[in-house]
């Protein structure tokens, strides 16, 4: 038995649900919304592996706009670590200047996985880009 949720929300409902019970989104409007829409709804589903899958796609995709996304989950109360290696992983991967700065943030994260792993991926740019001339001028 397949379970429908709300992309507005993440609320349960019935597949016959036209708007949604819980906060009233019409559902035929997610129709409506790009691939790229619809993966960064999904990086605040109530499943965790449909959050992380999105955060890898959008890596893929080099989303620009994912980088958004991904900073106010960096600076959240997130604790969930896969979905933060993900966000990570992903984030190294587009070349935007805000890649940086959520990196920064990240190696200051109270995860000590997270700010490892944050630090690794800024070595590991340093040695292929201007990452350390930028983090000198910055702070």
């Amino acid at each position: 038995m397949l379970t429908y949720y709300c992309p507005n929300c993440w609320i349960s409902i019935e597949r016959s649900d036209k708007i949604c019970p819980v906060c009233g989104y019409v559902l035929a409007d997610f129709n409506q919304l790009t691939f790229e829409d619809k993966l960064l709804a999904s990086l605040h589903h109530s499943v965790p592996e449909r959050q992380i899958m999105a955060a890898q796609i959008l890596g893929n995709l080099k989303s620009e706009r994912a980088l958004v996304e991904f900073q106010k989950i960096i600076q959240s109360k997130e604790n969930n670590y896969f979905l933060l290696r993900a966000i990570l992983l992903a984030t190294v991967k587009i070349n935007h200047p805000a890649r940086d700065i959520i990196l920064k943030i990240a190696r200051k994260h109270s995860s000590i996985l997270v700010s490892d792993l944050a630090k690794e991926l800024i070595s590991q740019l340093s040695e292929n880009s201007d990452f350390q001339e930028w983090d000198r001028n910055t702070g």
